[in-house]
C-alpha cells in the first residue's frame, strides 16, 4: 500500500512540530509553514498550545510525497502529556524521533525510544537544529548509539552507510568483500529491510526551521519505513487511539484499522457507525468507509474509549499496546455544568 502512518516524537523543544510544519509545507498540505513561536502551527489548535508554544495533545495531519499518502501524528514532548504519546503509538507503522543537535539525547528521548522498541516500531532519527550555535551532529549521533543503544547508521557518510548495510545482507557483504561496489538501489533495498526488521536505525540531519534536510527525511519515510501490513480476508481489528468531542456529530473515535473494513451503518458490537471521515491535509472530509491500514474518525460509537479494540484483539501486531510510558496514580473525570461549555 502507498501509505505511511508515521509519528513524530521528541523531547520538548527539539523541534518536532517545526519538522511537521515543514513536511506539510513541502508536500503541499498547507500554503505556508506555521510557527510554534508565533502560535500559528497547524497542529497546535488549542489556545493553551498557541499561548505557550508547546504541544499538549497529539494531532494528526495528512499529506502526499512521491505518490505516497503520509499520515503524520505530531505528539507532545512534555513528560506530563506522555499518555497522549503512548496512545499515538497504537496507530503507527513507523516513527521519526527528533534529536536536537545542541542538547543531544535527553531524558524523554530515552523513554520514547524504549517505548518504540517495545512496540516494535521502526524508527528514523532526525538530528535537528544543526545550524544553531553549539550544534554537534556527530556528538548527537554517538549519543544515539551509546545512550539509546541503537544500531544507528548515519546517512551523510556513504562509506559508513555501505558497510553497515552490508553487515545485514549476506549477498551484499560477499560482493563488497570481493571488491565490488553494490548498486545504490540494492543498498537502499537492503537498508529498508534492515530498518523494518529493527536491525538498523538511519540517522539524518538538518535544520527544519530553514527547511534543510527535510526533503531527504521525506524520501527516507517513503523508501525505508514500512507501509501497513494488511492481511487478506481477516476479520475486523482496529484500535481507538483517541476520542474527541464534535458539536454536530457527537463523539469522534480516532481509529487505526489493522484488518477488515468499516463503513457507514455498519454495526460494531451493539452500536452502529453513522459517519466516517479521513484526513486531507489538516482537515477531515467525509468518506463513508475506512480500509485496513488507514486512520480515520469514526462517529456513532458513543460508548467507546481510547484503548478500546474494535473487532478481534488477537489480530493486533505484536507489542502494539505494550505501554510503559504513562503510569497513572489516580483517575479523575471533569465534566462541564452545561453541555454548551464542553
Amino acid at each position: 500500500m502507498n501509505i505511511r502512518n508515521i509519528g513524530i516524537l521528541a523531547h520538548v523543544d527539539a523541534g518536532k512540530t517545526t519538522v511537521t510544519e515543514r513536511i506539510l509545507y513541502l508536500c503541499g498540505g498547507v500554503k505556508s509553514a506555521g510557527s510554534v513561536d508565533d502560535g500559528t502551527a497547524h497542529t497546535d489548535t488549542l489556545a493553551v498550545e498557541r499561548a505557550r508554544g508547546i504541544s499538549v495533545k497529539a494531532a494528526s495531519v495528512s499529506c502526499a510525497w512521491r505518490g505516497t499518502t503520509i499520515t503524520l501524528v505530531d505528539t507532545p514532548g512534555h513528560a506530563d502529556f506522555a499518555a497522549e504519546v503512548e496512545r499515538s503509538l497504537w496507530a503507527l507503522d513507523g516513527a521519526i524521533v527528533v534529536v536536537s543537535a545542541v542538547e543531544g539525547v535527553q531524558a524523554q528521548t530515552e523513554l520514547l525510544f524504549a517505548a518504540l522498541r517495545r512496540a516494535r516500531i521502526p524508527v528514523l532519527f532526525f538530528i535537528n537544529k544543526v545550524d544553531r550555535v553549539g550544534a554537534d551532529r556527530e556528538r548527537a549521533l554517538e549519543e544515539i548509539r551509546d545512550v539509546l543503544g541503537a544500531p544507528a547508521v548515519n546517512m551523510w557518510d556513504e562509506e559508513a552507510l555501505l558497510e553497515a548495510v552490508c553487515e545485514t545482507d549476506d549477498a551484499l557483504l560477499s560482493a563488497y568483500l570481493e571488491g565490488e561496489t553494490p548498486h545504490r538501489d540494492a543498498v537502499m533495498g537492503a537498508l529498508a529491510r534492515a530498518v523494518r526488521a529493527l536491525a538498523l536505525y538511519p540517522v539524518l540531519s538538518g535544520a527544519a526551521l530553514r527547511g534543510l534536510g527535510v526533503e531527504a527525511l521525506l524520501d527516507a519515510v517513503v523508501d525505508l519505513l514500512p507501509p501497513p501490513c494488511v492481511p487478506e480476508g481477516q476479520d475486523l481489528c482496529g484500535v481507538v487511539f483517541a476520542v474527541s468531542p464534535d458539536k454536530t456529530m457527537g463523539r469522534a473515535a480516532q481509529v487505526r484499522l489493522f484488518s477488515g473494513s468499516l463503513s457507514n451503518r455498519q454495526s460494531v458490537g451493539e452500536q452502529k457507525v453513522t459517519q466516517i471521515r479521513v484526513l486531507r491535509g489538516t482537515r477531515y472530509e467525509d468518506r463513508g468507509a475506512l480500509k485496513a491500514g488507514e486512520i480515520g474518525a469514526v462517529y456513532g460509537l458513543e460508548g467507546v474509549r481510547a484503548g478500546d479494540v474494535l473487532g478481534d484483539a488477537a489480530l493486533l501486531p505484536e507489542g502494539r499496546m505494550a505501554g510503559g510510558l504513562a503510569r497513572p496514580l489516580l483517575s479523575a473525570k471533569v465534566e462541564p455544568e452545561k453541555e454548551s461549555d464542553l
